[in-house]
């Protein structure tokens, strides 16, 4: 900005464990969204090193990263970007479209995450028949569909209301608890922390705490 250098993160340093469900909280401009797109292989680091389960994203060229975010890694996000024309299963199974699969068994999958999440009643509706909760969910099994290891959840109850938002981070809680995955959301809502295994706390581009919470899988 002008003259001066902003660092958006510095000197961060953080171990994220198979099947934690880690919430990073902090004000906004504290570098959250950084901080997520940094460990999702969406952004390089200008310095220091990544790694997903053991390779160094930090120096992989974009086509590499993108193989990694598509095998490894879902998004789930604040706005739920759904295509509006496409009912709950097509939105679901957009991810898969690059790839050679089967498109029966697919959709098959399409189905059995959209009834795990609780839409089989909402398989054919389009995201304008859908509340802010509905659709949150199809977004949620739309993350799961190339069954990634690592889940990135940005802000994913920004959109709705607190109770519907509960109800939203119980889904995901239960699904990393039943089928084992790893999540990794920031907000800046304090109310997730209650479900969190592990809570990072980041001010200024740092992580000024970190806590293992002694309920975890409660």
């Amino acid at each position: 900005m002008g003259d001066s250098i902003v660092k958006a993160l510095s000197g961060v340093s953080l171990k994220i464990e198979k099947g934690d469900f880690l919430v990073v909280v902090g004000p906004s401009g504290s570098g959250k969204s950084t901080l997520m797109h940094i460990l999702s292989a969406l952004d390089h680091p200008t310095s220091g090193k990544v790694f997903i389960d053991g390779e160094d994203t930090s120096v992989l060229d974009d086509w590499h990263l993108a193989m990694i975010r598509r095998n490894k890694i879902g998004f789930i996000f604040q706005t739920f970007n759904l295509i509006p024309t496409l009912n709950s299963v097509e939105n679901v199974t957009i991810p898969t479209e690059p790839m050679n699969l089967d498109r029966e068994q697919v959709d098959e999958r399409a189905v059995s995450l959209l009834k795990i999440v609780g839409l089989g009643h909402r398989l054919f509706h389009k995201p304008q028949e859908l509340s802010g909760g509905e659709r949150q969910r199809v977004s949620i099994a739309r993350a799961l569909i190339n069954e990634p290891e690592i889940i990135f959840a940005d802000e994913p109850t920004g959109n709705l209301d607190s109770v519907t938002g509960k109800h939203i981070i119980e889904l995901m809680r239960k699904l990393n608890i039943e089928e084992k995955k790893t999540f990794v959301i920031v907000t800046h809502d304090q109310s997730l922390l209650d479900f969190a295994s592990k809570k990072v706390f980041l001010r200024d581009g740092q992580i000024i705490k970190l806590e293992l919470n002694s309920k975890k899988g409660a």
